[in-house]
């Protein structure tokens, strides 16, 4: 492999040297009860999580969860678009109060931001031409594969791909795909719902899903030390849970019932201890 140093890892460390500074801010939930409207921050690129649409309006799953969370607070919701790399900087530095911005729940993230319960879930997967021969991760060997700077694909295949393969980086998901359909990379690595993206761009295209490296879990994030605020947006998603508005969205969204969520993640807490 081309890349020794995980440049997750590094952004990571760095923000995690600041947490003690601003984790000491007050809850932010008083705060947003009296400026009536809470600052969400979604992806702008990232069909059907986070995108904008031919109108220009923010659209997606988590951009649904988000208005649902707003109505559940009594709050207007501002959303703020960003992109992969930028979201954990953009929630530490206060420029909005929580991401719902399909936030893998890792270990090395859960030190820097405290996560609310999961609300969704995928598969981080390799992507190829049907007629390549690639069923595991050692026929990765000598090929080119495209992932998105800092997201967990690209720690995910980082740390699976064997010796001989050469990992690209692109600054979003949609340079990714491009660069698939283009012929520019080999494989890529990513999640489940790239496929339907791909569909979508080429209906007569034959990439298919080759190997599922594993399981990811998005939660709500926000900055640590929010007691009251996490406890209510975990409240929150267990009551859009039972009422059956987040399979709604998981439907509309993925075309698929949401799929079961787990309750505990080694070192990834859901409450704030």
């Amino acid at each position: 492999m081309t890349f020794k140093l995980n440049r997750r890892t590094v952004v990571g460390a760095a923000i995690l040297a600041l947490a003690p500074v601003f984790s000491a801010h007050a809850d932010a939930l008083d705060d947003i009860k009296k400026r009536g409207t809470i600052r969400v921050g979604v992806l702008s690129e990232l069909p059907p999580w986070g995108f904008v649409d031919a109108s220009g309006k923010n659209v997606g799953y988590d951009v649904d969860v988000a208005e649902l969370i707003g109505k559940k607070l009594g709050v207007k919701v501002e959303l703020v678009s960003m992109n992969v790399a930028a979201r954990i900087a953009q929630v530490m530095t206060g420029k909005v109060d929580v991401l719902a911005a399909t936030m893998g729940m890792y270990p090395d993230r859960a030190k820097v931001v405290q996560f609310t319960k999961p609300y969704a879930a995928l598969s981080i997967i390799v992507i190829a031409k049907k007629a390549d021969n690639i069923s595991k991760l050692e026929d990765l060997a000598g090929k080119k594969i495209g992932v998105t700077r800092a997201a967990a694909q690209d720690t995910a295949i980082t740390q699976a791909a064997p010796a001989g393969a050469t990992i690209q980086r692109f600054d979003d998901d949609a340079a990714v795909v491009q660069a698939l359909l283009a012929g520019q990379v080999d494989v890529i690595g990513g999640n489940n719902t790239y496929l339907l993206n791909i569909k979508k761009a080429m209906p007569d295209s034959t990439f298919e899903q080759k190997v599922v490296i594993n399981r990811q879990y998005m939660g709500v994030a926000m900055k640590p030390g929010q007691k009251e605020f996490n406890a209510r947006l975990n409240q929150i998603i267990d009551e859009i849970k039972a009422s059956g508005e987040l399979n709604a969205i998981s439907k509309k969204w993925t075309g698929q019932d949401l799929p079961e969520l787990v309750t505990e993640l080694p070192g990834v807490p859901f409450t704030v201890q």
